[in-house]
């Protein structure tokens, strides 16, 4: 089995040395960092969940970036002077049995967009972390680590007060010096918005890292081949997969409305499932040629909107189908979903149900989606840790799925990955996902894409027919979209970017989802991938002292009624019920 590196939390790992056996099982490599010499079984799990481990559960959603729990080693069981929580998928170079390098050592000599790449991250990172209370992780260098162009925490540190992001633009303005020529300007530009308080929410930071990507993105060439194949599998008698494009097709391209694939695992049975996934494939395919993915109107925040709508619009027909048909209960037909998209600089992610799409880059496979089932939601809502979460007879039951009630219920998840280097996207359905074969398979099978050694054709294959002998109890769909990005000979004279100072500081209202969006004056900014909507006030621009006196007399006045209506006089008791009446008169 492969080898589990854990990353060791708590009091009792304070006294382990190199060469120490934890509870007979966990090896102690070097400081903190351990292996699990019995993967086959399951760790230790907690009886209840302590407040500690609350936000690695809440934040599931970022496995990309945020190590999750393993398990939990009890004083009890080590006899050591406290417990040890083990964390799980951290930034561990396996290879080297080492922590991968921080950020900021890794930040000199990195290209323009891979520094801004990074930045982005941490930017779409702080709303979720503060309302984690966890936000000073991503203020504490030496928990910062990379891998390639992923930003992977090394734990999570717990905030003693809610920071702000002028003290993340301070953190910034350490790694001027080092930065690339080309967008030096632009970062001192935006660490000085960010330390005076004039971008004060990581949606309206992540709005200026956008344009400063979508720049530094058309320096370089980009070409997406996608393959893509499905087969019925050993055990089942019909298939209820469908993929787009159409089984044993090539595609070969530029990123636009072309470029891109569907996996879609049909529920419901014959005369169910196959239609609800042919129904869904359909509806979406028309929908992207109705999008104008064209780069003069790139707006990633509006696609992103559109992509939800569709699989709403998807969802609809096969639930109106259902009506129609009047299927109840089991019999209502629906289907899974994993959509990839290829657009300018970046890869879009659209996903319903548990088919699932991972992101295979020279430095490792991630799964890039979360499945909708019992088990992923009982983590999210801090109720279990995930390998306990899987213990339970109903874990791989879908929440939801397109077509089997109304889009008011549905909450499709669109994601969206700035690219700076060649990639694989492998959309599947759980015909291959099952029995984490992905996770076995990738670097022998996918990794090999990227240095040209193996054509996209033989690897879906490949990965067609390790479904079928190593699961085999399933359809099986495959789809694989090659992302190339080459930076252009001219790519190094980009010339140097810059962002227009904000006229007037701006003002955040409140981050309640019941605030309005449309009063006059108020900035909405898109959702992404935050925990809420941001309202923010553009403060006037005139201050004049004639209407700054008119304010002042206006409060002088208002104090006055207020005055007359409210205060009692010395020695009587009766104004303030005067003014309780008075009102009551007005407003009754």
């Amino acid at each position: 089995m492969a080898k589990h590196y854990l990353w060791a939390l708590g009091e009792g790992i304070k006294g382990c040395k190199p060469g120490d056996l934890i509870a007979g099982r966990y090896l102690v490599k070097r400081d903190r960092l351990l292996v699990d010499t019995q993967p086959e079984h399951l760790p230790e799990l907690p009886e209840e969940i302590p407040s500690v481990v609350t936000p690695y559960l809440r934040l599931f959603a970022y496995q990309l970036h945020v190590p999750q729990v393993y398990g939990l080693v009890s004083s009890k069981m080590s006899k050591l002077s406290g417990d040890i929580w083990l964390l799980e998928n951290g930034p561990i170079l396996k290879v080297t049995e080492s922590l991968m390098p921080e950020l900021a050592d890794s930040w000199k000599g990195a290209a323009a967009m891979r520094q801004l790449n990074w930045l982005w991250q941490m930017a779409q990172l702080w709303q979720p972390c503060i309302a984690q209370g966890v936000a000073s992780t991503l203020l504490t260098p030496e928990l910062l680590r990379v891998e390639g162009q992923l930003v992977r925490f090394l734990e999570l540190q717990p905030d003693r007060k809610p920071p702000h992001l002028s003290q993340l633009g301070k953190l910034w303005q350490q790694w001027l010096e080092d930065a690339h020529p080309a967008i030096a300007n632009f970062l001192r530009q935006l660490c000085q918005q960010m330390v005076a308080g004039q971008v004060r929410h990581g949606e309206q930071l992540m709005s200026q890292l956008d344009k400063a990507l979508a720049k530094c993105g058309k320096l370089y060439d980009r070409h997406v081949e996608i393959a893509t194949g499905t087969d019925v599998g050993r055990s089942r008698a019909h298939n209820e997969d469908a993929c787009y494009p159409p089984s044993g097709t090539l595609f070969a391209g530029n990123p636009g409305a072309e470029a891109c694939a569907i996996v879609c695992d049909g529920i419901g049975g014959q005369d169910g499932g196959e239609v609800a996934s042919e129904e869904a494939i359909g509806v979406l395919r028309d929908k992207l040629q109705q999008m104008p993915l064209h780069q003069a109107n790139w707006d990633p925040l509006s696609l992103t909107s559109k992509l939800e709508r569709a699989a709403c619009a998807a969802n609809d027909k096969i639930a109106s189908r259902n009506d129609s048909e009047h299927r109840q209960g089991r019999q209502r037909m629906g289907t899974t979903l994993v959509m990839g998209l290829a657009h300018i600089h970046e890869l879009y992610v659209a996903h319903v149900g548990d088919s699932r799409a991972y992101w295979i880059t020279r430095t490792g496979c991630y799964q890039v989606t979360l499945d909708d089932n019992v088990a992923c939601r009982e983590v999210r809502l801090g109720f279990s840790l995930y390998r306990d979460a899987l213990e339970q007879v109903a874990a791989g039951a879908l929440i939801q799925a397109l077509g089997i009630t109304s889009s008011n219920t549905l909450h499709p998840t669109v994601q969206r990955f700035p690219v700076d280097e060649d990639c694989v996207l492998l959309l599947c359905s759980d015909g291959l996902s099952d029995k984490d074969r992905v996770e076995e398979c990738w670097e022998a099978e996918i990794l090999p894409i990227l240095d040209g050694s193996i054509n996209l054709a033989k690897a879906r294959d490949r990965l067609i027919e390790i479904a079928n002998t190593r699961n085999g109890h399933d359809n099986v769909t495959v789809a694989l979209i090659h992302c190339q990005a080459h930076l252009r000979e001219d790519g190094n004279t980009l010339t140097e970017l810059s962002v227009p100072p904000l006229d007037t500081p701006i003002e955040l209202i409140s981050d309640s989802e019941d605030m309005p969006t449309d009063l006059t004056g108020i900035t909405t900014f898109g959702r992404g991938n935050s925990e809420g909507k941001t309202q923010l006030l553009q403060p006037e621009k005139s201050k004049s002292p004639f209407s700054l006196l008119l304010k002042i007399l206006f409060l002088l006045g208002l104090g006055g009624v207020f005055a007359y209506f409210f205060i009692p006089p010395v020695g009587s008791g009766d104004r303030y019920c005067r003014g309780v009446d008075f009102w009551e008169t007005r407003f009754n």
